[in-house]
């Protein structure tokens, strides 16, 4: 509790009071999360927006300190450590902690999907802290649980994903489990969306069916597997250029991608000699991490619904002021891919409260959730509009140049001989924006005349273009 200044200054006079007083924001200053520098200002300054921003209440609990360790001497993202940290714990709990929603239950099962510029962005050096924790947290819990199972490879069918978690088939079936828990890190994300695409290819319903925690038992003539209660988190890895250009209204809609929370991932710091994080602060937090599993996890790592995570009256107080701005709809691309908000809070209130070590989830818990949608919801809002936007500019000026340079070669060239000559790269509706882009340029870079009929009918001719003035000129400017 923070201490009367007045009663301090009464008590022990003014030097005490002082003293207290800076102690107390030198402590505050410390607990401020660490937040993406000016490494990338280079990148941002063009930008319609500015990136989004996690609030420090996103980093609740033992959170706050496995970010702090991570990235005291390296250049990892705050953002995907934490989000790494939250899918491996989660991942390791399994289906005991649920919530109940309805008549359906919500467990610890997160797919999350990190966004940012290839090697810049430090999503895969965000992993390698979060990876030596769980190593030793296996370490201390080897007598108690098996080791998890992990994928680092890439998610290529439905099939290969159910296999590594099937049943038992028989007593020879030396790779049927009864432990379903498995996280899934796919560092070529665009690689799985392009699979996912394919005819008869079935990545894209095995994945949706993990997320609904559902068994995955393929529909083949000669399938005998099942592979049953699946517990599968996954964490993918992609540029923002690659989501928004593999991206499509079916991938949003039909349950896919916004099963994932899309996270806009920036490199937070240059370090050009990163240090290795020391090993007993490795130790220490992998000994809490640890605790939190056991109080999770309870009597049973194969349960199902053996732990109910209830909230209390102030967590149902909170919740329900929030929801109606939680639940609110949007428009477009952005609303597809955040149906799932409230689902999400819930789930990321339930992983707090457990690495707390609570039997219930309480305010601060939805607080900390409360953040992580919030930066979900600003993430695909930058990532689809701001940056979705930059990239369409930057294709349009690089065909309009192209489209130019035609023009130049062929004066009075018709429309038609335009679509022709581009009719391999452009659609017709794209040739005209390319046209308008040019025309409505100030000043306009491109003439355009509608000759009228060849036939001498009424109506319209064909359009011919010229460019307004020599080219040379134009590309001196």
């Amino acid at each position: 509790m923070m201490p009367d200044w007045n009663d301090v200054h009464v008590a022990q006079g003014l030097p005490a009071a002082k003293a207290m007083i800076e102690g107390q924001l030198a402590t505050a200053n410390d607990m401020v999360p660490p937040m993406p520098s000016e490494a990338d200002k280079n990148d941002k300054d063009d930008l319609l927006n500015p990136p989004p921003t996690l609030a420090k209440e996103a980093y609740h609990g033992i959170l706050y300190d496995v970010v702090k360790v991570a990235c005291r001497t390296s250049e990892a993202s705050p953002v995907a450590v934490a989000a790494n940290f939250l899918a491996t714990f989660s991942a390791m709990v399994g289906r005991g902690p649920f919530q109940h929603i309805g008549d359906g239950v919500c467990h610890a099962r997160p797919f999350i999907l990190l966004v940012g510029r290839t090697g810049k962005a430090r999503k895969g050096t965000s992993e390698f802290t979060v990876r030596r924790i769980f190593d030793a947290v296996e370490q201390i819990t080897v007598d108690d649980y098996p080791r998890m199972k992990r994928h680092e490879g890439g998610l290529s069918t439905g099939e290969g994903l159910g296999w590594a978690i099937r049943d038992k088939m028989d007593d020879d079936d030396t790779g049927g489990t009864e432990d379903k828990r498995m996280l899934v890190v796919e560092a070529e994300f665009a690689g799985a969306m392009a699979a996912a695409s394919r005819e008869k290819n079935t990545l894209s319903a095995t994945i949706r069916t993990c997320w609904d925690g559902k068994d995955i038992s393929p529909l083949v003539k000669n399938a005998v597997w099942c592979a049953s209660k699946p517990h599968v988190v996954t964490v993918g890895h992609i540029t923002a250029s690659e989501l928004i250009d593999r991206m499509t209204d079916v991938d949003a809609q039909s349950g896919f991608l916004n099963r994932f929370v899309i996270l806009h991932i920036v490199r937070a710091k240059l370090v050009p000699l990163p240090k290795p994080t020391p090993k007993e602060d490795i130790d220490r937090l992998a000994s809490q991490v640890a605790e939190s599993l056991r109080v999770a996890i309870g009597v049973s790592l194969t349960a199902t619904n053996s732990k109910w995570m209830a909230h209390t009256q102030a967590a149902d107080t909170l919740w329900t002021a929030e929801y109606p701005a939680l639940t609110a709809e949007q428009p477009g691309i952005t609303g597809s891919l955040l149906v799932r908000v409230e689902i999400y809070c819930r789930m990321f209130a339930m992983i707090f409260a457990l690495l707390d070590r609570r039997s219930v989830i309480e305010p601060q818990h939805i607080r900390a959730a409360l953040a992580w949608v919030n930066y979900w919801r600003d993430s695909v809002s930058y990532i689809f509009q701001t940056l979705s936007a930059k990239a369409e500019a930057k294709r349009l000026n690089d065909t309009a140049a192209e489209v130019l340079e035609f023009i130049s070669q062929n004066p009075r060239c018709p429309r038609s001989v335009i679509t022709t000559a581009f009719k391999h790269r452009m659609t017709g509706p794209q040739v005209t924006g390319v046209l308008n882009h040019l025309l409505n340029s100030a000043p306009p870079l491109i003439r355009q005349e509608q000759l009228a009929r060849s036939d001498g009918k009424p109506g319209r001719g064909s359009s011919v273009f010229w460019v307004s003035k020599p080219l040379k000129t134009i590309k001196g400017n």
